[in-house]
């Protein structure tokens, strides 16, 4: 390798070496944390098992057909992530509800690596250490990862490396980053519109030209999402509508709680921002992550849209800070909004290290110290939040996490169920059931002219409550002129299958 190679091999290690180890650790944490979940038999939703099914779907090459959601409904209907067709590859390769877990916490540790870059960049190595494990031990994130997979995983590292972009100026690098975002989630194509916005205000010194450019940057991010909510999602979506509007318009179609939700009014900001008081903890916990002072960057703005949806809807789950996975996209926002604010309060030092200090300089040594200083206090925000409400988070609870004593017989029932039958089931097992074959959710198999083959059922899933469930009866009672026979019974795990 020649001189001049093994310099630029030399600064490349020494500028990502750091920021690898951090992200590195991250991903190894949640990680660890995602195989003690599922190893507990946790499933806090039947999200991860919808997922499943859809990139299972794309594995095969073929439209994300979730029968859990009901028969033959198209996921794209939903919410619109074409995007996650890009993992059918790898599940094609490792058919496992647990690879999207791992895929989830690899892409949130991806997102590590600019951010811890970018620090280190402004604050050395102690601000990378600093800033990039605050940031990859983030709420949002923790909550992300404790909800088990969605979409939103796959924008974290968008809105990451598009967020140093724009902290750098590198407009056409930012700009890029973002596009994809469209593909990840519908309401997304505004986060796009806003940072369009943003680049649109940072520019606005460099000429009409360079702001029309992200004026029209802006506005693809708002043709995207009108396009997608008001034509892409009604025509794939069972009963013709974008399932999520604020105008009442939400049916739940293919859900068992299906039906038309009464119009409500539109509150008052006041009333958006803080009723109920939750929703004030959220936006005092999201300040926090950019160290109150990112704020005022432009490119916090971005973080409007997905609480706009939020705080205005009518699911409390959503108002929330410490669990889920609502709050995933907002995390990078305020880290890059803390870096850029940081940015700006240096750029005065590094003109100084670039040009050279005039002799006996004192007062502008003495200016660059005390932003210097001003830096790290901000910069030790994120950091102090995380470390007051680390109690409230997941990676908190990873310790309790421990092989739940029904694994065996969960695996049994596993084995009860042939590859390639339908089968109905609940919560415990719905995303573990579905490699190799056709699952629905209790209570979403109204329609069908033949009801599936096997009923699996946990009597200890929370999806009965109290009640006392048998598969056999339960499939039974379900499906009139059917009947169901029990061919496995272990704690709690009963297997029936279809004998008419």
């Amino acid at each position: 390798m020649k001189g001049p190679d093994r310099l630029v091999v030399g600064r490349l290690v020494a500028t990502w070496w750091l920021p690898t180890l951090i992200a590195c650790a991250v991903g190894a944490l949640y990680v660890c944390y995602s195989v003690a979940q599922w190893r507990a038999l946790v499933a806090p939703s039947w999200d991860l098992g919808i997922f499943t099914e859809a990139v299972q779907a794309y594995s095969r090459f073929e439209a994300p057909i979730v029968p859990i959601k009901g028969p033959g409904y198209n996921l794209l209907g939903d919410h619109f992530h074409p995007i996650l067709a890009l993992l059918g590859p790898i599940f094609r390769l490792f058919p496992s509800a647990l690879t999207l877990l791992v895929v989830q916490d690899l892409l949130i540790a991806v997102s590590v690596l600019p951010i811890a870059r970018l620090a280190q960049r402004l604050l050395g190595r102690g601000g990378a250490l600093l800033v990039g494990l605050a940031y990859g031990l983030g709420w949002g994130l923790q909550g992300a990862v404790g909800a088990q997979f969605h979409e939103v995983c796959v924008a974290v590292p968008l809105l990451a490396f598009g967020g140093v972009a724009f902290v750098e100026r590198r407009w056409g690098a930012c700009m890029a980053w973002l596009a994809p975002l469209v593909l990840v989630k519908e309401d997304l194509g505004l986060t796009v519109f806003m940072a369009g916005l943003a680049i649109a205000w940072r520019r606005r010194r460099e000429g009409r030209s360079a702001v029309l450019r992200s004026i029209a940057y802006a506005l693809f991010g708002i043709i995207a999402f009108v396009l997608t909510v008001k034509v892409l999602l009604p025509v794939m979506n069972p009963a013709g509508t974008w399932a999520y509007s604020l105008d009442g318009a939400a049916t739940g179609a293919g859900t068992p709680t299906g039906g038309t939700t009464a119009a409500h009014a539109i509150p008052s900001l006041w009333d958006i921002l803080t009723t109920p008081s939750v929703k004030l903890v959220t936006l005092i916990v999201l300040a926090a992550g950019a160290g109150f002072v990112g704020t005022a960057s432009p490119w916090f703005a971005l973080v409007a849209p997905t609480l706009a949806w939020r705080f205005a809807g009518s699911v409390e789950a959503y108002y929330g800070w410490n669990s889920w996975h609502y709050n995933a996209v907002l995390v990078p926002i305020a880290a890059c909004s803390l870096l850029d604010v940081i940015d700006q309060w240096l750029a005065p030092e590094r003109a100084t290290a670039e040009t050279g200090a005039e002799p006996g300089d004192e007062a502008s040594a003495s200016s660059n110290l005390g932003w210097r200083v001003a830096a790290w206090a901000v910069a030790c925000v994120p950091a102090a939040s995380l470390a007051l409400t680390a109690s409230s988070l997941p990676l908190w609870h990873l310790p309790e996490l421990k092989e739940d004593p029904r694994m065996a017989a969960a695996l049994g029932a596993l084995d009860a169920v042939p590859e390639g039958v339908s089968v109905e089931t609940d919560t415990t097992l719905l995303a573990r059931l579905v490699p190799g074959r056709e699952v629905y959710w209790v209570g979403t198999t109204g329609t069908l002219d033949t009801p599936p083959e096997y009923v699996v059922i946990d009597a200890r899933s929370y999806a009965w409550g109290d009640q006392q469930v048998d598969a056999e009866s339960w499939g039974s009672a379900a499906h009139p002129g059917h009947t169901y026979e029990t061919v496995y019974s272990k704690q709690g795990f009963r297997v029936a299958r279809r004998t008419s």
